[in-house]
């Protein structure tokens, strides 16, 4: 026995040195900065101890793999139908087209979620006239015309009929429809310029407009959609408003087809047509008026992997998983995988996942420990928890 015990101690070392040779280039974690990456993951840590059923208090951010980080965003949709009395939402959003990496290593996980946040915005997107667009909050629009023209400090523009408008950055984009006819943007109505609740106030206009409104720093660029060359006609309202002229004006009473300007959005609205005229085709027939009010709005997606640190109570179930030989642990450590949204520089999660661990498997030949061994110069290390097994073959 006396010949055997450092042998065995030389071979449990022995593993734990080539354990740790093996994953540390695997496992290169850059330092966590308390002070800025808890305020952005408390959202994060609180959606996992719910979800786990532990104490908050007992948790702990310990490791992030910044290298993994991965970004990307994606557009979402909401559908507010009303009929009547009867209002109904409808939420939905696009997968990440692509998922990208930072070129540059980052050295703060706050700084990282304050840049992709900055990526929040929606791809530039095509609205055809005629519609009304306005900028929410303190935001102004810059406007580009053919020929050079620019105007900037705009809250406000007009659109005729036959212009088509980019617009670009925006954040958010919004539109609502009211008709007597039902909530639908996709059909054919007759206007009366006489009893029509819609008619513009300003005698230029000649059929009814859709209201829009954005937020962000937009910016707009403006063409006839037959002619991007041609000249547009404007008139200045005021210092913020600004119209954009049609080739032609059409008589009060008029035929026309009632589109949703936004092409995105027309297929998602003809699909949302069905399904509820399928399911609530008596109660739109019941109530002839409705409106439907639609938001697209960018998000920023991040996804990345923590590793949180849970302190073990002695009433804790882990112990009752172990076997009665084993040494119950004080301390937890477990990977988690989390796609979150970034909203404003703080994480809504909308995905966790718990990350099975990697366990690691070290084979080596008796004749390799007969040699002199040293261990005076090794450095601390924890070992994890997972059972050690020593196999050996005299």
């Amino acid at each position: 026995m006396t010949n055997r015990c450092p042998v065995t101690v030389s071979l449990l070392l022995l593993l734990l040195v080539l354990h740790l040779q093996l994953t540390k280039p695997i496992l290169s974690f850059t330092p966590l900065n308390a002070s800025t990456s808890n305020y952005h993951l408390q959202d994060v840590v609180r959606e996992i101890s719910v979800a786990q059923s532990w104490e908050s208090s007992d948790l702990r951010v310990s490791r992030l793999d910044l290298r993994k980080v991965r970004f990307g965003r994606t557009p979402s949709y909401e559908f507010r139908v009303g009929l009547g009395k009867t209002q109904l939402v409808v939420k939905f959003s696009d997968e990440v087209g692509s998922w990208r990496k930072f070129r540059n290593g980052k050295s703060d996980f706050g700084s990282l979620v304050t840049e992709v946040g900055a990526l929040g915005l929606l791809d530039t997107f095509k609205l055809e006239g005629p519609f009304e667009l306005r900028v929410g909050g303190d935001d102004k629009l810059s406007l580009l015309l053919p020929m050079n023209t620019s105007h900037n400090g705009l809250t406000r523009i007009l659109v005729g009929e036959g212009i088509t408008v980019e617009v670009r950055r925006a954040q958010e984009v919004s539109l609502i429809h009211s008709s007597g006819l039902g909530f639908s943007v996709n059909r054919s109505l007759v206007i009366d310029k006489e009893k029509s609740e819609f008619w513009p106030f300003w005698h230029s206009t000649c059929i009814p407009l859709l209201p829009i409104q954005v937020l962000g720093a937009v910016s707009l660029v403006a063409y006839r959609t037959r002619n991007a060359d041609a000249h547009i006609e404007t008139t200045l309202i005021s210092k913020d408003t600004i119209e954009l002229l049609p080739e032609k004006c059409y008589n009060s009473h008029v035929y026309k087809k009632w589109t949703c300007p936004i092409d995105s959005l027309s297929s998602r609205i003809t699909i949302l047509e069905k399904v509820l005229s399928r399911f609530l085709r008596d109660r739109i027939r019941q109530n002839r008026s409705g409106f439907l009010k639609t938001k697209i709005k960018a998000s920023a997606i991040i996804r990345f992997r923590l590793e949180l640190e849970r302190d073990v109570r002695n009433n804790d179930t882990l112990h009752s998983k172990l076997a009665e030989w084993r040494t119950k642990p004080s301390v937890e450590r477990i990977w988690f995988e989390v796609l979150a949204r970034v909203d404003t520089e703080k994480l809504e999660p909308l995905l966790v996942k718990k990350v099975n661990p990697f366990n690691v498997v070290d084979s080596v030949s008796w004749s390799n420990l007969m040699s002199n061994l040293s261990f005076t110069q090794l450095q601390s290390a924890l070992v994890p928890p997972d059972a050690l097994t020593l196999d050996v073959k005299w």
